[in-house]
């Protein structure tokens, strides 16, 4: 299903519909800013569909500016517009996933974080580590880069341990998913250990069931582990509202895109902390992007080369990609609240 027109009309017609719910109900001048920077956006994206990859970044990139100007305009009180990048690739000498991004001052990716609640940039980070901590791209991986990957989640409503009393702890319970072969048994609970180290919410999760039963092979390749936590303040699973559980998931792995598909992501840089949301880790990505295609065109069409690169097709994919996510992403972001497709076909 082609969910490209539905996404345009919902966002030609937040044109409107946002006015009396935003700060752009009190200044004509957001409003004008808002609406042109949303048919910017709009022309940025159909421009981008038609050139190929070697110019496609350039476009993204500066649609999804206009539509970050379109945010704070609606949401950002006092000074919402601004007039830099805020951000500077370091070096775009290195292979691709070893080129670096840092913050630069404060400017459009800053502005536009704050506005939607995303984490910033704190640090110096790879382009490798960006790319593997967005969900779905991840999937495909850059060639040359070791970062940890966002990885797929199933959450479940409760559980209760084999061993509870009646007033004994409630779990929250989860299993997590790695497309690779399974350890060797005697191996699992320290390959746990060290694994989950990579992602900050895995903190206080503990294995349900030992090093046998925590562990199932679904296919060749891919296996599952089965995760719990421990429910605050020891609460009886009963009295464990909807509300509870889904708000539990939603923090330590968002829904992305579709109903039901959840990810626990790494985080991005050095120390802890958790990565940039989806819409600006993509924000990131492109802007490193456009900028080796405009100041290193020929390094940029040997990334491309189909015959000699041996990312050139992931990132061409990532490229296409692209089209369909942003606008869905920018929807989210003007209504600040997750907008959730049917679960994609898997074949």
């Amino acid at each position: 299903m082609d969910d490209a027109p539905n996404l345009r009309f919902a966002l030609r017609y937040r044109r409107t519909s946002l006015i009396d719910k935003t700060l752009l109900k009190d200044s004509s001048a957001r409003r004008k800013s808002f609406s042109a920077a949303l048919q910017q956006f709009e022309e940025q994206m159909e421009a981008a569909r038609i050139v190929t990859s070697a110019t496609r970044p350039i476009n993204l990139y500066y649609g999804l500016v206009q539509a970050g100007l379109a945010i704070t305009a609606a949401y950002t009180p006092g000074n919402w517009s601004f007039g830099k990048h805020g951000l500077k690739v370091v070096d775009m000498q290195p292979d691709l996933p070893g080129i670096t991004i840092r913050p630069d001052g404060d400017g459009a990716f800053q502005y536009v974080a704050r506005a939607t609640g995303s984490e910033q940039l704190a640090d110096t980070v790879s382009l490798g580590e960006l790319w593997a901590s967005l969900p779905v791209l991840c999937q495909f991986p850059l060639k040359g880069a070791a970062s940890p990957i966002a990885l797929e989640f199933f959450s479940d409503r409760y559980a209760e341990s084999a061993d509870r009393t009646e007033y004994g702890p409630a779990y929250f319970r989860a299993e997590i998913a790695m497309n690779s072969d399974l350890p060797e048994q005697a191996d699992r609970e320290s390959w746990y250990r060290a694994t989950m180290a990579d992602y900050p919410g895995m903190a206080n999760a503990q294995l349900w069931g030992d090093s046998d039963t925590a562990f199932r092979e679904s296919r060749k390749g891919r296996f599952l582990v089965a995760v719990g936590w421990p429910v605050p303040r020891g609460k009886p699973a009963p009295d464990i509202s909807e509300e509870e559980i889904e708000a539990f998931f939603d923090r330590l792995a968002p829904q992305y895109r579709f109903e039901g598909e959840r990810f626990l992501r790494p985080p991005a840089g050095s120390g802890q902390t958790p990565p940039p949301s989806p819409l600006m880790t993509w924000w990131l990505l492109l802007y490193t992007f456009s900028m080796i295609s405009r100041y290193q065109p020929r390094k940029w069409a040997e990334i491309l080369d189909l015959d000699k690169s041996p990312n050139a097709a992931v990132v061409q994919h990532a490229l296409e990609m692209a089209l369909a996510v942003l606008p869905h992403l920018v929807l989210e972001a003007l209504d600040k609240e997750p907008i959730l497709f049917g679960r994609p076909l898997r074949l």
